[in-house]
């Protein structure tokens, strides 16, 4: 290898160290991160695989990320870093959301209304220690749990259909006649013939009827 091609080479890896460097350190939210947080825990049943940088929404805004996750007396203490200021009223809702069908986790603050639709009121409440969330289970964990409990259920449904299935292509029952018998395919095709041609005369009689009825309606 040119000493040309030695130096090409040189400074093509050097410009992409430049660019690496680049987006890792100054386009790194953690180093240049401006916000002034707060702390806030919440102890939820079960977190669902939620875990440390897990992102934190209000309302859906991005206002934090979740920082440790502890089991204490059977129940999961998530203490989360918060930037965005809300109040939150006794009527919240904070539940643990798929970020995506796939994977992912995020925590979803609903800080709830001063008064609901019924006019009811709610207190403010100022503590940001131990409130209470839930979890909203994986909906395809709840279709596998459904169709493992039900799985003999399902079984014979499966093979109920599949019997009448073969008695339709059989020709056997009232069902299958219909559907095997060429005579009925030919009354149907009449019938839709007549159906066609009776539309047809009503569209040209329409004119006539509608001249008639000005008719009358002049005396």
């Amino acid at each position: 290898m040119s000493m040309k091609n030695e130096l090409t080479v040189g400074i093509v890896f050097i410009i992409a160290l430049v660019l690496l460097g680049y987006f890792t350190i100054i386009m790194s939210d953690d180093i240049f991160d401006t916000h002034e947080y707060y702390g806030m825990t919440v102890v939820f049943p079960s977190i669902e695989g939620l875990g440390g940088n897990d992102k934190v929404r209000v309302n859906g805004v991005l206002s934090g990320s979740v920082e440790t996750t502890e089991l204490v007396n059977n129940r999961v203490l998530v203490t989360m870093k918060l930037y965005n200021e809300f109040v939150l009223y006794e009527n919240y809702r904070i539940t643990i959301k798929n970020e995506t069908a796939l994977a992912g986790k995020y925590v979803s603050i609903d800080p709830g209304m001063q008064f609901d639709e019924k006019g009811k009121e709610y207190a403010v409440i100022a503590t940001r220690e131990n409130l209470v969330g839930k979890a909203i289970e994986d909906p395809f964990t709840l279709i596998s749990e459904f169709v493992d409990e039900n799985r003999q259920n399902i079984q014979v449904s499966l093979r109920n259909i599949r019997e009448i299935t073969d008695k339709i292509n059989s020709g056997r029952g009232t069902l299958g006649a219909l559907v095997n018998d060429d005579r009925m395919v030919t009354k149907t095709d009449d019938l839709i013939e007549e159906l066609r041609e009776t539309i047809e005369d009503t569209r040209e009689q329409a004119p006539v009827t509608s001249f008639i009825r000005a008719a009358l309606t002049a005396f």
